[in-house]
């Protein structure tokens, strides 16, 4: 995405200059917000909304995630795990901290490269440092919200594929309806309730709504304590 931007950022490409500055909005809706083709943060506010990044942050998210509880049910080794000197809590617990270590791998596997990006691309050295992190630091908590609802859902079946099938449609269900929000006046109320609203790349990258951060680490907190209570009530014999 980064590399791509370099004709449209030298050239400006002529001709298609109210498109790209001005995104049809069902195009600004796609992407999560509005975005300007012709600066390059709004090159790196797309490429951090793009369907294939979503795709690969989400697998990170849930791939620890959804197995923690589900797939040690399945295999008929939960009872092995937990005649150990590890207490439910500490064991769910975890799973979480390593799906959260799957995540900042993931991440910082992305800065990475914006950081070589901003070195070896023209013009993407405009990006402020600290913008660029500002940007990871919402993309990480929206994806660790995701999956602490990932383990939540681990605990509450016995069948991984299930489990990771109604976590990745709660990533799909929530991407669609911050989508419908942002493309129709009259349901845009309706992005309140998507995890997407809270997370905006490209307000991000120009030092605004930082405060809607906030609600991801909630999102996550909560899930994470309700996977807690029902994990410790769970009857594991089925």
């Amino acid at each position: 995405m980064l590399l791509s931007s370099s004709s449209f950022l030298k050239s400006g490409a002529q001709g298609l200059g109210s498109f790209f500055k001005n995104p049809p909005r069902s195009v600004s809706a796609f992407l999560g917000g509005s975005v300007d083709f012709f600066q390059p943060a709004g090159w790196l506010a797309a490429a951090m909304n793009h369907p294939v990044t979503i795709a690969l942050m989400t697998g990170a998210a849930l791939t620890v995630a959804t197995g923690a509880v589900a797939a040690e049910v399945e295999r008929g080794t939960i009872d092995l795990v937990l005649v150990r000197p590890v207490g439910r809590r500490p064991f769910l617990l975890g799973k979480a901290v390593a799906a959260i270590a799957t995540i900042t791998a993931a991440e910082l596997g992305g800065l990475i490269g914006v950081i070589l990006a901003r070195a070896t691309i023209d013009r993407m050295g405009e990006i402020p440092l600290a913008d660029v992190l500002r940007g990871f630091l919402g993309s990480w908590l929206l994806y660790s919200a995701f999956a602490m609802v990932g383990l939540l859902v681990s605990t509450r079946t016995s069948l991984r594929g299930r489990a990771t099938g109604a976590a990745v449609g709660i990533v799909v269900g929530g991407f669609f309806v911050n989508f419908i929000a942002l493309l129709i006046d009259g349901l845009s109320g309706l992005r309140f309730v998507s995890p997407f609203h809270y997370f905006d790349p490209g307000g991000l990258l120009a030092g605004q709504g930082s405060w809607k951060l906030l609600v991801l680490p909630a999102l996550g907190l909560v899930a994470l304590g309700v996977a807690l209570a029902s994990f410790a009530r769970r009857d594991l014999t089925r």
